[in-house]
């Protein structure tokens, strides 16, 4: 094996995403276009179009629970690259206001040619792909890591995983906080992995009621954090791309709605709920259990 080279590769993918996606540097494609004044279309990348399409089809099949232009809300709340943990509640004003800039409804995006324009309807709206961008570098790097010849490989960037061949993954405790505790492992086999949660990013919550924590996963259709702290949702699927947006979305719907909407959809799912006395409780869609089941159950 040449590890230089194989180190080389993957950083270039990585490197790569970075550049596009990242809200977190200024000279990204994604931070170029959030500063571009004008409502314009505008000519964007192939890779920034694919994950943009996937985007923009999760936010309609999960009924708006999953959408990329939540930025400016999760800012005025505290979190993102310029969000201010310390800040204070933000009014129903302050809210209200920022709304008017936020839904994917807001965004055309169009294929003609060979070539990708994004258009947003009114200015002012931004992008943020921090819910998707992860799985999609880690596709990236697993048909990297193919086209070198490592046909069995696992990939894991910052909880997201894309799976070849057969592996054993786990699921961390959503009631464990920071510390990372197994709640379950389980065999996966070809399939990307996204699992999203409120329990390592959240801050108590203004006003003066006690107990009560906003999370760094914002509901679009409410326009605040999701206050689900302890409790996640682990997705399974054949692209991490889709795991990642899929797992926001369901953990955003919750355990009832988003339950229901997985069993519709065919989507892999393990939802874990966490009571007050730290019991996890847990319950998988019926693709989830055919698609963890180990070689001879």
């Amino acid at each position: 094996m040449d590890v230089p080279s194989v180190r080389a590769a993957i950083e270039a993918e990585l490197d790569a995403v970075d550049r596009s996606m990242s809200n977190w540097r200024a000279d990204s494609e994604l931070s170029r276009l959030n500063a571009a004044a004008s409502p314009a279309p505008v000519p964007i990348s192939d890779p920034l179009a694919l994950v943009l399409e996937t985007a923009l089809r999760a936010h309609e099949e999960s009924g708006g629970a999953f959408d990329i232009t939540v930025g400016p809300l999760l800012r005025l709340f505290g979190f993102g690259p310029d969000g201010d943990p310390e800040s204070a509640a933000p009014g129903p004003e302050e809210v209200d206001s920022v709304r008017t800039r936020v839904g994917s409804h807001l965004l055309s995006l169009e294929r003609r040619d060979a070539r990708a324009t994004l258009q947003r309807q009114v200015p002012g709206v931004e992008l943020d792909l921090s819910g998707i961008a992860k799985g999609y570098a880690a596709d990236r790097v697993s048909a990297a890591l193919t086209e070198r010849g490592f046909a069995e490989h696992l990939v894991e960037i910052g909880g997201e995983i894309q799976a070849r061949g057969e592996w054993t993954v786990g699921v961390q405790d959503p009631a464990g906080g920071i510390a990372t505790t197994v709640h379950r492992a389980f065999p996966v086999r070809d399939l990307g992995m996204a699992t999203s949660g409120g329990y390592r990013d959240f801050r108590p919550a203004g006003g003066d009621e006690e107990g009560r924590f906003w999370t760094h996963i914002l509901d679009p259709r409410l326009g605040r954090p999701v206050e689900r702290r302890a409790g996640s949702v682990t997705v399974l699927a054949d692209s991490c791309l889709e795991a990642d947006a899929w797992a926001t979305a369901l953990y955003v719907l919750g355990p009832a709605e988003g339950l229901e909407l997985a069993e519709q959809r065919g989507i892999a799912a393990l939802f874990l709920t966490a009571g007050p006395d730290g019991a996890v409780e847990e319950i998988a869609t019926a693709p989830f259990a055919a698609a963890t089941r180990a070689r001879g159950d």
